[in-house]
């Protein structure tokens, strides 16, 4: 009995690992196909000039936005902050560095040639808020941290992020207009040997 126990423990084991071993795969191909499209082709063009832009302007974004809470809670708001209790005072400074974050996109809408940048880097922020919210809740554990942890980002994140997302797809709607494909004239002959 022994010996039919250890068989069947011994099968279960190559079968967990066998299982394993395929999710390790498929998620590496699954993680290779997204970082692929920020490598470069053979003639040194990047493969998702988007992807790589707006990846590279969020990181410029997160610096204006924590460089607008320094300077609003230093500067301006502060006086107005302390004279209001906690919840107006949060939510006035987070309007303000919102609506600086949200002039900034609109004005770097407007000078840029591709309407889709300024929508695209904030969707990139709203990534990143989400991806560290859901870090953290694996890490604290604790329910009370846990909605202090929230509360923050509410103040000091989601609510100039959110405002930034609003104001650039309204503009984006606005403007945007996909690029023409040139269409190259096929030779008569070509046209009719393709198959319909």
């Amino acid at each position: 009995m022994d010996k039919q126990n250890d068989f069947y423990q011994k099968v279960g084991d190559l079968e967990r690992e066998e299982r394993k071993k395929a999710r390790k795969a498929k998620w590496k191909k699954r993680e290779e196909g997204f970082w692929k499209t920020f490598l470069f082709t053979e003639d040194g063009k990047p493969k998702s000039g988007f992807l790589i832009y707006t990846f590279c302007l969020s990181f410029v974004f997160v610096g204006l936005y924590i460089a607008g809470f320094y300077f609003v809670i230093e500067g301006v708001a502060m006086s107005l902050a302390t004279a209001m209790p906690a919840f107006w005072g949060n939510l006035v400074i987070s309007l303000i560095v919102g609506a600086a974050g949200s002039a900034l996109s609109a004005l770097l809408h407007v000078l840029l040639p591709d309407k889709r940048l300024a929508f695209g880097t904030h969707i990139w922020l709203a990534l990143y808020i989400v991806a560290a919210v859901i870090t953290l809740c694996f890490m604290l554990r604790d329910w009370e941290t846990i909605r202090v942890m929230l509360v923050f980002v509410l103040w000091f994140a989601a609510i100039p992020v959110a405002m930034g997302l609003v104001v650039t797809y309204l503009l984006y709607r606005k403007d945007y207009v996909p690029p023409v494909r040139e269409t190259e004239e096929k030779p008569a002959w070509k046209k009719y040997t393709e198959r319909r």
